[in-house]
């Protein structure tokens, strides 16, 4: 089994100094592990578009599509509707901090349901248990932390 351990950097977003939400974590990540990161999410993202496994909805992480033009879509539809004299609702929620933490047990059962299985599904448990991180502020470095941990079947 591979170990891996991520420095994490905290960058100034705004606000207090002293309040440690006002910092942006940052992974130094090598160029290599970036690279094979663009490779795998370019096979992935074109075996769920292959498939059909994504929403015709789906604006975030697709080609060509972001948070602006599902909310350009969005005007558009509501637009329409006003138009039409149809009643609209709008709910806003704020996600921004939604994917912050994402479990790796839900990850990757996800991905094992659509079809992401075998060396691909392995290797990926396999980079992601058993690492460790720790938080680097200025030149000093915090305790390593050990992160959790999954395992599939199969």
């Amino acid at each position: 089994m591979y170990s891996y351990s991520l420095k994490i950097c905290s960058v100034y977003k705004k606000g207090p100094l002293t309040d440690c939400s006002n910092y942006r974590p940052i992974s130094i990540t090598c160029v290599t592990s970036k690279i094979l990161e663009r490779v795998i999410c370019s096979q992935v993202r074109e075996h769920l578009v292959n498939n059909n496994l994504l929403h015709y909805t789906q604006h975030g992480f697709t080609t060509c599509r972001s948070t602006c033009t599902n909310l350009l879509e969005s005007f558009n539809d509501w637009t329409l509707c006003l138009q039409d004299k149809q009643q609209v609702s709008i709910v806003y929620i704020d996600f921004s901090k939604a994917f912050d933490v994402v479990s790796h047990n839900k990850l990757f059962a996800r991905l094992q349901s659509y079809g992401i299985a075998g060396s691909l599904l392995s290797w990926l448990c396999n980079f992601y248990s058993g690492r460790t991180h720790c938080t680097k502020v200025g030149t000093m470095l915090s305790d390593i932390i050990r992160c959790h941990q999954w395992s599939h079947s199969g």
